[in-house]
């Protein structure tokens, strides 16, 4: 099978920030041609995220690697002209908008169906194209406090779930719809809401929630009720993971650090139960904590920090995530094809770098006008004080 299955498929990328950004670039690393349309001052905020290194946010570079940029400032009729004749030719549609934002450059649902049939049309938001919530403002932290992905701890999350499981799964349907497209020759309209994506990274919790219902920050059995499964601190300051669901596995534990009457303890919530457990592993340093687990193959693991993450030989047999310092975006697709791992990585491009070149691809007569003139049109990028402004916040400076 090809490392670049997508070959040939033509996404044009109207979205901003993490999730949208994310779903197109899966896209562009299965092999599809990624066109990404921005601003034409500022282009997509998370080009100015802070940490940057060499003047390119660090999540830009793992976000924005590799694709084309097309400066359009939409506003405009002649840059909106532009996108039609783009959208003929696209295979795919990725948009970020607030339901119904669309409509105002003349590209509203329907209008989309009659006039590009075949078009898949990928609508991320945060809470979905219809209900009370759907034009409200939010992030992926009040996506995951409503849809209940916060409730087992109450605390703040260590990754921002609903938009990484909304942009997975928005690339998963797009991928759907690209295969259904092959059989009736017709597009699809896909809504794809982060407050979803929130509510399905729960779905432990929600079996859990079928024995009774449970009350915010009320530990679950994979977010730490039990000793068998959860982090300690070791001897040495450092922290360790053990994951023995299973009985022998705790036996086995057991067993190696000659604890047999912890045995009964696997499954018990009472915190002096977690209190015994906890003490065991303050008896050893992590790195030894390490050994034992390998020597008694036993599901259990120093937690590691993502430096020491990257040099885990494991890590590096795999070979998804780039050493530190490489050119291009530091990680790759999370699977392999036949034993390779999709390309990654490229050149992050400024802001509409590849504008002329899609005129001239289109066909379009703005293609032989200078860089001034079609920037009158709301073509082309534009180097104005609010993206001097966004540098310089990158740089230090207070955020604007």
């Amino acid at each position: 099978m090809s490392c670049a299955p997508l070959d040939g498929v033509l996404v044009v990328d109207l979205t901003r920030l993490l999730p949208g950004p994310l779903a197109a670039r899966i896209l562009r690393d299965l092999g599809a041609r990624v066109v990404k349309i921005e601003e034409p001052e500022i282009g997509d905020p998370v080009r100015h995220a802070p940490p940057s290194r060499g003047g390119v946010g660090t999540l830009a570079a793992i976000l924005l690697a590799g694709l084309e940029s097309v400066a359009l400032d939409l506003e405009r009729e002649p840059a909106r002209e532009v996108l039609v004749r783009l959208l003929e030719r696209a295979d795919v549609l990725l948009e970020s908008f607030r339901p119904g934002r669309l409509g105002r450059f003349g590209l509203a649902p329907e209008v989309l169906a009659e006039r590009f049939p075949r078009l898949v049309v990928c609508s991320v938001s945060g809470w979905g194209q219809a209900g009370p919530h759907a034009h409200r403002a939010g992030h992926d932290l009040t996506y995951q406090a409503v849809a209940g992905a916060l409730a087992a701890t109450g605390r703040m999350p260590n990754a921002p779930v609903a938009d990484l499981v909304g942009a997975w799964s928005a690339a998963a349907a797009v991928l759907a719809a690209l295969v259904e497209r092959g059989r009736t020759g017709r597009g699809a309209r896909i809504d794809a809401a982060l407050l979803d994506a929130g509510g399905h990274a729960a779905l432990t919790a929600l079996a859990v929630e079928a024995e009774r219902p449970r009350e915010v920050g009320e530990p679950l059995p994979l977010t730490g009720a039990w000793p068998c499964y959860n982090l300690y601190r070791a001897g040495d300051g450092g922290r360790v993971a053990i994951a023995a669901l299973e009985p022998r596995f705790w036996k086995r534990f057991c067993r190696a650090v000659g604890r047999r009457d912890l045995a009964g303890l696997q499954y018990e919530r009472d915190p002096e139960a977690h209190r015994k457990v906890a003490a065991v592993f303050a008896e050893r340093g992590a790195a030894a904590w390490g050994r034992l687990f390998a020597e008694h193959d036993l599901p259990a693991e120093a937690v590691l920090s993502l430096g020491q993450a990257a040099g885990h030989p494991q890590v590096r047999e795999r070979g998804l995530v780039a050493a530190t310092g490489a050119a291009g975006a530091p990680i790759g697709f999370p699977a392999l094809f036949d034993g390779a791992r999709p390309r990654a990585g490229g050149d992050v491009p400024a802001v509409g770098a590849d504008t002329g070149r899609l005129l001239e691809e289109l066909g379009l007569e703005e293609a032989r006008l200078s860089r001034r003139a079609r920037r009158r049109l709301g073509i082309g990028p534009r180097l104005g004080w609010r993206r001097l402004l966004a540098r310089w916040s990158v740089a230090g400076g207070p955020r604007p």
